[in-house]
């Protein structure tokens, strides 16, 4: 998971950190060069000095390739623009944009800002749900680790909920095993409904698991 963060304030600054100390790959972005030096001693060389709501700047930071883009700036209006930029021009799936001012909240909607928060932890808790809400959890691998063992927990937008296996489809080096119910386990068949907070076990070719994970939790809601 790669995090681009914009603005290197106090709540940039204790971001990165917490995302740092959970093993997530960051850069974060700081247009004052003196402060970015002092980031830069402080987090080491994920610190960058560039213009975090230019195009070029965002490109230098690797935008191209973030899961998630959060502005943290004090400006909303900046915020906005760095926000609008990361998912519209470099097409990063999660957009994470600071507010100061409640009001701009319903702006930031209307513009495709889906989540706007104003303290450190709960954006690192709005990237932490991101994270878990898109993810497969690996319980095995085998055949040279050509082959996986796979969790997933559905979520009530997840696009299989509601559908029988048969209307699946399936990469063809994808089968789902079981579906653990509450305290029931289910043997996969072409009938079998599935529910929100349905876990499902499935067995994927390495390779088809990007493909496995779209179709069973989808792209979140951004």
């Amino acid at each position: 998971m790669y995090v681009v963060i914009v603005g290197g304030g106090k709540v940039g600054f204790y971001l990165a950190k917490t995302l740092i100390e959970k093993k997530y790959e960051v850069t974060l972005v700081d247009w004052d060069f003196n402060k970015a030096e002092r980031l830069k001693y402080e987090l080491g060389e994920c610190v960058m000095y560039a213009s975090g709501s230019s195009i070029d700047g965002l490109e230098k930071a690797g935008c191209s390739r973030a899961d998630v883009i959060v502005a943290a700036t004090s400006d909303d209006e900046d915020n906005l623009v760095i926000c609008q930029l990361g998912k519209k021009y470099f097409n990063v799936p999660k957009a994470v944009a600071r507010i100061s001012n409640p009001k701009n909240e319903r702006i930031f909607a209307e513009l495709g800002v889906g989540t706007t928060i104003s303290g450190t932890s709960s954006i690192a808790e709005a990237i932490e749900r991101y994270v878990a809400k898109q993810q497969l959890t690996t319980l095995l691998t085998f055949d040279h680790n050509e082959m996986v063992l796979l969790e997933a927990e559905l979520e009530e937008d997840s696009p299989v909920v509601d559908k029988s296996l048969s209307e699946i489809t399936l990469p063809y080096e994808c089968v789902i095993a079981l579906v653990l119910r509450g305290r029931n386990v289910l043997f996969a068949k072409g009938n079998t409904v599935l529910k929100p907070k349905d876990m499902v076990i499935a067995i994927s070719t390495q390779k088809e698991q990007e493909n496995l994970r779209k179709i069973l939790l989808g792209d979140p809601e951004v």
